[in-house]
């Protein structure tokens, strides 16, 4: 800074600094602004507790249909199985009367024929 300035130029540099003076924060303003956080951190904290309780509590609802769909699956497997089973002896039963049914035609056909060739 040079000791030769002119009045003028002491004048638009105060006017400048006077123009950028309100745009600082005072003290004040910044304690205002910490009290502002401060109620937003509490405010920020209440509402995620009360969400962080609200989602356990969905949790433990989901937890309990899983757990009632976990058991009717169960039921409905067991059904399954029992239908299989079922089926199974069904064709399998169908299958040794089938087979009987075709020893006995082949027997009968064999008879038939033995007998006609002989007689």
């Amino acid at each position: 800074m040079t000791a030769d300035l002119s009045a003028l130029d002491i004048e638009r540099r105060l006017t400048a600094i006077e123009s950028t003076l309100p745009t600082f924060a005072t003290k004040a303003d910044i304690h205002s602004l910490r009290v502002e956080m401060q109620a937003m951190r509490t405010e920020w904290k209440s509402d995620f507790s009360e969400l962080r309780s609200e989602s356990k509590a969905d949790l433990g609802e989901l937890r309990a249909e899983f757990g009632e769909l976990r058991a009717d699956f169960g039921d409905l497997k067991a059904e399954l199985h029992a239908r299989e089973a079922r089926l199974i002896k069904w064709i399998a039963g169908l299958m040794v009367a089938g087979v009987a049914a075709a020893a006995g035609l082949a027997i009968a056909v064999n008879q038939v024929l033995g007998a006609g060739v002989g007689g």
